[in-house]
């Protein structure tokens, strides 16, 4: 009897066992499933490194996300990074594989469409690592979540605000000329289709706006993109001229002050850079986006495999409305702006992207 019931005490004690084991090995596993969300690391400080195509202090595009990457560190407690990858596109795709093969970070933050191909190539041979790429869209890589602004959109506020001030007479440096500038890095897709959302803020204000175009061929020479914008504020009778060249187009915003004449900045709030000349700024607001995202794979709901447009009224994009905003741009025109971006926001203006 005593022999029965040990080996019924026996046979429990490895059921338990056994249901234990199963359940630990249930728990240990935290792979996504392809395209699905990724868990974090559980029991450590999440590692995040942001590779820089190019360097770091171009006021704007750069800075922004790097922003991010401070903020997120933070408030997030991340252990973040930054490298900056120089401008010689021919060493990026090593600096980017240096830092994903030595398994020192959870998740690489990089971005611009220049990096397309990159990323695909290197994120396709380590798909156990993460990527979060900003400002364009990777498809079909499940380690890669991906998030595009809606350059067309602000663009379009851009160029709507620009064909104010061209016909504005509060302006002094406003000429009669109705001439407005845009100042591209590279002539490439992602380019022109804030050229097309600007072309057509313009045009819902005046159809009789022209809007002339220069491109650089970089983001990165300023000597450049001051020589095209003096260029069309001297030759070509533009009286504000739109930068979107990273960098480069500092030297355009540059140029603008130089000759009394009036510019937007780009990818952050470059008002500050030369008050009463840069009036506003298109401000993709890329740091907000990098802390949400790391914040999402810190929780472990970030959508690998997937992407995002952030437009207006997710908060991705909109004019830098800071004090110098409020004291250099006319209340008229100012007025004028909200109203558009209302509209915008609840879709009665419909801008068109050429990446569509």
């Amino acid at each position: 009897m005593y022999k029965a019931k040990g080996w019924v005490l026996s046979v429990l004690l490895l059921s338990i066992v056994l249901v234990l084991s199963a359940c630990g090995k249930a728990n240990n596993n935290t792979s996504p499933a392809p395209g699905g969300s990724a868990n974090a690391p559980a029991g450590k400080k999440i590692n995040a490194v942001f590779y820089v195509n190019g360097t770091l202090g171009d006021k704007g595009f750069f800075d922004s996300a790097q922003r991010g990457m401070v903020k997120a560190g933070k408030e997030l407690g991340i252990n973040v990074k930054s490298v900056e990858g120089g401008t010689n596109q021919a060493d990026w795709a090593a600096g980017l594989e240096s830092l994903v093969s030595s398994k020192k970070y959870d998740v690489v933050v990089v971005g611009t469409s220049q990096m397309i191909d990159i990323v695909k190539d290197i994120a396709a041979r380590y798909p156990d690592e993460k990527f979060i790429f900003f400002d364009d869209v990777i498809e079909g890589m499940p380690n890669v979540y991906s998030m595009l602004y809606s350059q067309s959109e602000g663009s379009f506020l851009a160029g709507a605000f620009a064909a104010l001030v061209t016909e504005n007479t509060e302006l002094k440096a406003a000429n009669p000329d109705k001439v407005i500038g845009f100042v591209g890095g590279m002539d490439i897709p992602i380019i022109n289709d804030f050229k097309a959302g600007y072309e057509q803020g313009a045009h819902y204000i005046d159809p009789g706006v022209k809007v002339v175009a220069s491109y650089i061929g970089d983001f990165a020479n300023a000597p450049k993109g001051k020589e095209l914008a003096l260029s069309q504020f001297n030759t070509q009778k533009a009286d504000i001229v739109y930068q979107v060249a990273g960098g480069a187009g500092l030297g355009a915003l540059e140029a603008s002050k130089n000759v009394g004449k009036y510019s937007i900045g780009v990818d952050g709030n470059q008002n500050p850079l030369y008050p009463g000349n840069v009036l506003t700024s298109m401000a993709k607001n890329i740091d907000a986006s990098v802390v949400r995202a790391l914040g999402l794979y810190q929780q472990g709901t970030l959508a690998f495999g997937t992407n995002e447009v952030l437009g207006l009224k997710e908060g991705g994009i909109g004019l830098s409305k800071d004090d110098l905003y409020a004291k250099y741009v006319p209340k008229s025109i100012q007025d004028k702006m909200t109203d558009i971006e209302n509209k915008l926001a609840s879709g009665e203006i419909q801008v068109k992207s050429i990446l569509k």
